[in-house]
Order: C-alpha cells, then structure tokens, then sequence
C-alpha cells in the first residue's frame, strides 16, 4: 500500500454552549483532519486537535508540518504491516527532532490514526486483531463541568440525564469562595454517587491549590488535575503528599520521557493521555504500558471539541486498557446533532474494520484546505 494523496480539511463544528476553560472560551471545533488515500483505493482518517498551550501546536502549525515535512516520507513508504506503520511513525518523528521542527506531537497522532484506520480497513479486521486486544467494553465515564454560570450547569446536568457516566470533573478558577460555592452546587446538583475531580488547568500557585484542595475536600473529591503549571514538578509531588488527595497529570504529561520523569519524582498518582497530544495511539499505548509497569492508572482525557475521529480513537483505546481510571470522549455533547448519533453507532466500532467512513464526515463544517500529491 502506497499513499497516493493526502487531504487536509479544517472542522470548525460550532458548540451549542461556549466551553469556558481557565485556558480559553472555546465555541467550535477546531481539528485539523487527514486524510490518506492509497493506491489500492482504500482511505484512512486521522485528526488532530491541537492546543498550543499543551504541546505548542496550532491548526496551522499542525497543516505546515504534514504538507512541508511528513508528505514527503510518507509518499515514500510501502506499507505492508503494522511494523511498517510503526517504523513510518518512528521516522516522521525522528525527521522532526533532527531538523530541532516545531511542535508536531499532534500531527504526528492525526498520521498515526490515518494509517491504522487505512490498515484495518485493508485487513479487513477490526483494530483489536491487529494491534491491541480489548479488555473491557464497559467504561467509566465522566463528563467536563466548565466554568459556566448556575443556570447553565443545571442545563448540562438535563441534557446528560440519558447518558451513562460515573464521574465529573469541575473546572475552576484561582477564586477560593467562589470555587466552594461552584463545587457545593455541582455536587447537591449531581449527587453524592458521582465521583468528582477538581480542574485548574495548571492555573494556581502551589499555595493556592493546597488551601483549595484542603477547603474542597468536604466534598468528597476524588483527584485534582493539573493543579500547577506544567513546568513545577516539584510542586505536583508537593501538593499530592501534603494534601493526600491524588493528582493527575495533563499537560505535564505529553510524552514517554515526560511520564517518567513524573512518575521516577512521585509527582502524579493518575495519567491522562489524550491520543492528540501523545502522537497518536501507538506512542500513548507505550505510555500506558510504562505507567501500568509502575503501577500508576491511566485515564483516557480529550481535548474540548474533539471531532468524532478522535472520539473513535480514544474510546477504542480506553477499551484496550485493563483497568482506565475514566474515559472523558464525550465532546458530542457539545454539537447539535451529536455527530448524527456517531457515538451510538460506533460502541461496536471494536467489530468493524477501521476506526472511521467517509460519511461520518460533518459535511456542513468541513472545509477542504489542499490535496497533496507525489512528485
């Protein structure tokens, strides 16, 4: 198999609600998608999500490196096995380190997931005959509380009566008496059966996020994601031992080296890996395989407004995983139409081939930006 073309398109699905953060307000989509056209007729669909502010990519920097840098080794490959598409992924990378490239930890899992789509569909198998064996169809859920007024959250907390999840993770800013009052109404909100996260986006100080954890415990929480900057290891290992709530890791965590590193420095208890940005489903399974070697869980998070690409990819990859501490693929609860009932349809993805088809494309918010071709 040989890549004969490769299609970029912007998706700019917009939000019903505007999705604030610490970092920024989202209200659309904004992924860049792939797709890899081979010779033989068969077509593989990545995507990418990328965030400057976890691995320093943005849409555009994402399209520059895949037209000026990794079309030109890919038009060079013949794949013929998932060893083929591990090596091809292996020198994409190592092309960029040795240029010193910008970021391309995203575009890097928008390729991956292309070719694996491309090859399952080709094998006609589904993923888990190929690469990595289901463990369990049934996942712990859980859902993003962003920071929204009140009467917003009582219309998240409406619209996901339907779905099935066993957690919520609460967004907050650095205003403590805000941020009890936030927490005492999500939780009389959602219940005490709920497991509930604190999330600040590496937003506070380590004074502030031992005084927040400390006055937050009341509620019942289970874990405080990124509550330092990505940079202050030592403050992630000070806070989970003074505090004795667990601390997962986000935007510290993009890589094998990184996860290490936190985990050799006791500075995480939980790491969420999301397939943008750790490259792409193979470098996250090797992530997860060194965590689960040291004992440390994982979770499987996404970034907002992740497309329904992604949302394949994560959520298979969650169902490979022996025991997630949570899924968070949830992102169509943001959209009109919930990606026309992709989420639906695609529980039993572990039974077709591929994680993707060209009509679960959202044709209305999809814009072509270049086709690429071979010299």
């Amino acid at each position: 198999m040989k890549i004969a073309h490769i299609i970029l398109y912007q998706c700019d699905t917009p939000f019903t609600v505007p999705f604030h953060t610490p970092q920024t307000i989202r209200s659309r989509a904004d992924s860049i998608l792939v797709k890899l056209l081979f010779d033989n007729g068969i077509s593989g669909y990545g995507e990418s999500a990328p965030r400057s502010y976890v691995t320093g990519e943005t849409p555009e920097t994402v399209v520059h490196v895949i037209e000026n840098h990794f079309s030109k080794i890919l038009f060079d490959e013949n794949i013929q096995s998932i060893d083929d598409i591990e090596r091809v992924l292996d020198t994409l990378e190592t092309d960029c380190l040795k240029r010193d490239a910008e970021a391309y930890h995203s575009a890097l899992g928008a390729v991956d997931i292309a070719l694996l789509d491309a090859w399952g569909k080709f094998k006609k198998k589904p993923p888990h005959e190929f690469l990595y064996p289901i463990q369990s169809k049934s996942l712990r859920h859980s859902i993003p509380i962003p920071l929204v007024h009140e009467d917003v959250i009582r219309k998240i907390h409406s619209h996901v009566k339907h779905i099935s999840f066993d957690s919520i993770k609460v967004l907050l800013d650095d205003r403590l008496n805000h941020s009890i009052e936030r927490v005492r109404f999500v939780r009389s909100l959602f219940g005490d059966h709920v497991g509930l996260r604190l999330e600040a986006n590496g937003k506070w100080s380590r004074e502030q996020a031992v005084t927040s954890i400390n006055e937050l415990k009341r509620f019942n929480i289970s874990a405080v994601e990124q509550p330092v900057n990505r940079n202050d290891i030592e403050g992630l290992r000070y806070i989970r031992t003074t505090t004795g709530v667990p601390v997962v890791v986000d935007e510290s965590m993009c890589t094998l080296s990184e996860a290490e590193r936190l985990i050799a420095q006791e500075a995480c208890d939980i790491i969420n890996i999301k397939i943008s940005k750790c490259g792409g489903l193979m470098k996250s399974r090797r992530i997860a395989d060194f965590a689960r070697s040291k004992n440390v869980p994982c979770m499987v998070g996404a970034h907002v407004g992740e497309a329904a690409i992604l949302h394949n990819a994560g959520k298979y990859f969650a169902m490979t995983l022996p025991d997630p501490f949570c899924f968070e693929g949830l992102s169509f609860l943001l959209y009109k139409d919930g990606w026309k009932d992709t989420h639906t349809k695609h529980d039993a993805m572990n039974y077709s081939p591929g994680f993707f088809s060209e009509g679960d494309l959202p044709k209305d918010s999809v814009k072509q930006l270049s086709t690429l071709s071979p010299r």
